[in-house]
């Protein structure tokens, strides 16, 4: 066999464990019409790319020429027919889908018997070596065909209903479908390509393993991962916001942790050492940051008025980037309070600004801006100079 296996292989394994999801969310809504057409296209790409690694055997076994090439093909019909009705059943209204997916899944049956009348009426010739063997098949003018007309539908009503889903993964899976469609539209360009340069006496053979090939794997690589992406992208959109909800915790943590041993009873969250629940953090993260704020708003009457300007200026001369003069000014400020505070100052009459509003309206915004704070306040060096240069001496020995 020259068709390579391992591609064949894995697609299939993937559209395997893909059809066995579905077929588990099943269980509780075995009337869903949109859950059966997603199975019936995943068991039909499945089909349709497990016959490739199974070709000789398959031929070899029944006899008869390229009947693994066939049924193969007979999937790529079904899986292009179902997952038209996929699309019928999310777009239309119920009466409207049902009537458009029964005549649709007709089209499908009509299609593939035709197929197999002219599959047995007209028999491919046998392998003889010469690479477009398969390519003279009479039954390729159907297949091509049916699948061109669904395909175009899909693209179509995927274009459609994109831009009307509410949810991020769904709108994302639609736009893959179609994209796979593309694709398959362009494989089945280059098998008109092939079919006509048999008719013609011109054979196009070599474009079966250097453009074929390639476009079939990735239309079927796209349409799985289009049907899937709905499911499983959810949960992967949370275990993006967990993985970014953990890193923001672990960066806030320097600043918050500064602020709560300055002032431990304006804390509700426990003293960890910079570790979490796992499952918590969210809610963890959301109370770092009403803490840091209210520990801010605690040491205002003790900064010192001037340390907005004094850190502003060492920004600028440091040659900072306004937003990063902002973040450290803000730094700059939390820790000279902490200073003032733990050298038994008191509070002074001018207390500080209040601090800079966070770039957004959103805890989001919130969250962006302080992890640039709490760098600034771990890692600037115009946060030890302010709070030098605050401390320091005057001439008549008073600090600044």
């Amino acid at each position: 066999m020259s068709t390579p296996v391992l591609p064949y292989l894995v697609i299939t394994g993937l559209l395997l464990f893909g059809l066995a999801q579905k077929l588990y969310g099943l269980r509780r809504r075995r009337d869903d019409p949109v859950r059966w057409a997603v199975c019936f296209c995943l068991a039909s790409l499945a089909m349709a790319t497990a016959f490739q690694w199974f070709t000789d055997a398959i031929d070899e076994g029944s006899g008869v020429p390229h009947l693994a090439d066939a049924l193969s093909d007979v999937g790529a019909m079904c899986a292009a027919g179902a997952g038209r009705v996929f699309l019928i059943h999310v777009y239309y209204p119920v009466s409207s889908a049902r009537v458009r997916a029964r005549r649709s899944y007709a089209g499908l049956a009509a299609a593939v018997v035709m197929v197999a009348v002219l599959f047995v009426a007209v028999p491919p010739e046998p392998d003889t070596g010469h690479a477009g063997a398969h390519v003279d098949a009479v039954y390729l003018y159907v297949y091509v065909w049916y699948i061109a007309i669904a395909l175009l539908s899909v693209s179509r009503l995927g274009l459609r209903y994109s831009r009307l889903a509410d949810r991020s993964s769904l709108r994302l899976g639609l736009r893959v479908i179609v994209a796979g469609s593309a694709c398959g539209l362009a494989f089945l360009a280059v098998k008109a390509v092939m079919l006509i340069g048999e008719e013609t006496g011109r054979p196009l053979g070599w474009l079966d393993q250097s453009v074929d090939l390639p476009l079939e794997l990735s239309t079927e690589a796209l349409l799985l991962a289009g049907v899937t992406i709905p499911a499983w992208g959810d949960r992967l959109g949370t275990l993006v916001r967990w993985v970014g909800d953990c890193r923001s915790y672990r960066l806030l943590h320097p600043l918050w942790l500064a602020l709560h041993e300055t002032n431990p009873g304006l804390s509700l969250m426990p003293r960890t050492g910079g570790r979490y629940w796992r499952r918590d953090v969210g809610f963890l993260l959301y109370r770092q940051v009403i803490e840091i704020r209210d520990g801010q708003l605690a040491l205002r009457p003790y900064v010192h008025p001037g340390a907005t300007e004094v850190a502003r200026d060492l920004g600028r001369r440091a040659g900072l980037p306004d937003e990063e003069i902002r973040a450290a000014v803000e730094a700059a400020t939390i820790a000279a309070g902490i200073a003032a505070k733990a050298q038994g100052r008191g509070p002074t009459d001018m207390p500080s600004p209040p601090p800079a509003p966070p770039l957004g309206p959103d805890l989001d915004a919130e969250i962006t801006w302080l992890t640039k704070v709490s760098r600034a306040f771990a890692g600037s060096p115009v946060v030890p100079a302010t709070v030098a240069s605050l401390t320091e001496p005057s001439g008549d020995g008073t600090t600044l």
